[in-house]
């Protein structure tokens, strides 16, 4: 009876043993909203209409930007600085310029600047909430050691529809600009990775046309 019972032991250790180490990282599960289940630092971005201002500072999460209408979309610019943690550092946009505070999304990179297929060690998912219509583009830039602004060809879109709104995925578009900054005449964009360059200031422009509310959330990858 002992027998039998150490070599049952044995082959629960040895099918232990066998499971690949990565099977632990199980993905989070979807909350039906689009979200992972999971701990994440949540911002809120709010539309406020054009002739209103809010007090600078800390602005916990939440960034005011201009609101704009469907007619007519107003620009706002999302400042990005690197730092341990995410915190807004100045919470008004509607002045014409917040500011974020994120962590390198990068931190192995190297190749400095550029992306060789290296993923975010974090993820930023988004959705439009509020009052249904609106619509707000998000696009990833860098002014570079020059003083120009480049833009990523790339942008993120929220329209606020009726009904349940989804979150999306957009760490790839808000961690990365994609430009050509060569201006040979031959259209070769590269990719490049937020924070990539200490010369470079990044931002996000944020152009809202009439959307009240976007609500983002940030998650760490986990091992």
């Amino acid at each position: 009876m002992k027998k039998t019972i150490v070599f049952v032991v044995a082959l629960l250790l040895a099918a232990i043993l066998a499971v690949p180490a990565f099977a632990a990282a199980v993905p989070p599960e979807d909350k039906g909203n689009g979200a992972p289940n999971g701990p994440h630092t949540n911002i809120n971005i709010i539309g406020v209409p054009k002739d209103k201002t809010m007090p600078d500072g800390l602005g916990g999460n939440v960034i005011f930007v201009k609101l704009g209408s469907d007619d007519v979309s107003v620009r706002s610019r999302i400042n990005l600085v690197e730092g341990p943690d995410f915190a807004v550092l100045d919470k008004d946009g509607t002045d014409g310029s917040a500011t974020l505070q994120l962590m390198d999304p990068f931190p192995d990179d190297v190749s400095p600047g550029i992306n060789t297929g290296e993923t975010a060690v974090y993820k930023i998912y988004i959705r439009a909430l509020g009052k249904p219509g609106g619509t707000a583009n998000i696009t990833s830039g860098f002014t570079d050691e020059n003083g120009v602004d480049w833009w990523s060809l790339e942008y993120v879109t929220a329209t606020r529809t009726k009904g349940q709104t989804r979150f999306s995925d957009e760490t790839l578009k808000l961690t990365t600009i994609y430009v050509d900054i060569t201006n040979d005449g031959v259209d070769n964009p590269v990719r490049y990775n937020l924070f990539g360059n200490p010369l470079w200031d990044y931002f996000w422009d944020y152009d809202n046309a009439g959307l009240k509310l976007l609500q983002m959330r940030i998650y760490l990858v986990s091992e």
